[in-house]
Parts: C-alpha cells; sequence; structure tokens
C-alpha cells in the first residue's frame, strides 16, 4: 500500500453497513496507520434512538461532531497517522470536520444496498436493518467530486483503489 501522498487524517464515511471499518482496519493492517472507529464512542443518546429505530436529531448529532473533533485531536497528539471511521450522514457536519483539521481528506465509502443488508443482518451486534433504514433516510449523498471507495470485494482491490488516489504516481488531487 503506497499512501505517499495521503494526508495524515483519513476519515471514511458513509451508510451503516458500506464497510467503513473494513477499509480503516486494512489500512491500520497494512499501512501501519492508528484507527479510530469513532462509532464506540457515540452518545447514550444516539444509542438509544438507535435501539428503537429512531434517526439522529440535530442536536444529538451536533453535540456528537464536537466530541468527535475533539477525540480526533487528542489522538493526533500520539498519532502520526490517523484513519478515522463514522457515518457522518450530514453534509454540513463534513465540512465542519474538515474546517476543524486541514490536514484530513473525508473519503466516501459506498457498496451496494444488497451487500449493505447482508452485513448488517450478519452482524451480531450493533446496528439493526431497521435502524439502519431509519438513517438511510437523513443520509446527504456528498457533492461531486469527493474520492469514493466502492467496497464490493476484498482488501486488494480497496489497497488498489487508495493507490490510485495516494501513491507517489497518482496524479495530484
Amino acid at each position: 500500500m503506497d499512501l505517499t501522498r495521503a494526508p495524515s487524517i483519513l476519515f471514511f464515511f458513509g451508510l451503516s453497513g458500506s464497510g467503513k471499518s473494513y477499509v480503516g482496519d486494512i489500512i491500520g493492517r497494512y499501512g501501519g496507520w492508528e484507527v479510530y472507529h469513532a462509532d464506540d464512542d457515540i452518545t447514550p443518546e444516539m444509542r438509544s434512538a438507535l435501539s428503537r429505530a429512531e434517526p439522529f436529531t440535530d442536536k444529538m448529532r451536533a453535540a456528537y461532531i464536537s466530541a468527535l473533533i475533539d477525540k480526533i485531536r487528542e489522538r493526533r497528539l500520539s498519532a502520526p497517522r490517523l484513519v478515522v471511521t463514522q457515518g457522518v450522514y450530514k453534509q454540513r457536519h463534513r465540512d465542519h470536520l474538515l474546517a476543524s483539521a486541514p490536514d484530513m481528506e473525508l473519503i466516501w465509502v459506498t457498496a451496494p444496498d444488497t451487500l449493505i443488508n447482508e452485513r448488517i443482518a450478519r452482524r451480531s451486534s450493533g446496528i439493526a436493518i431497521e435502524s439502519a433504514a431509519a438513517l438511510k433516510a437523513d443520509f446527504e449523498v456528498p457533492p461531486p467530486g469527493i474520492k469514493t471507495i466502492r467496497n464490493d470485494a476484498d482488501d486488494l482491490n480497496i489497497i488498489d483503489q487508495l493507490n490510485r488516489f495516494f501513491s507517489a504516481e497518482a496524479p495530484p488531487g
């Protein structure tokens, strides 16, 4: 894996079940980056909403994003290269994250709906299909031009996509 041209923080976002954590773990395993799965730190209020298959409120999201920015800053003190994974369903929150860390790049992780549903159904813990559906209705598609990983194959396919974005041979931008 050649992430020569990557910024020091890669932030993978997308729908539940798209494989954000999987992509982040690949970079951790093959690239040696620290990986932070930010879903581990969702608030109790957000966990409660998920258990009721209800979408998050704007107030819940705003409080969480502020706490997430603090966590990222804290982790950067000891991690020169950091991968963060989290859904971040609203564009204004993605913009807020980018404004908080100029050395961060957001990358959208996608997968076919059928594969996403299969992944969620196989989980023994975490989000239920009903909760994922409630959240999906809130997802704002990012603007054109954002780097996108299609997560529907294996590790080598993900590595190939990342290499096309960030290797020394990759064109800038």
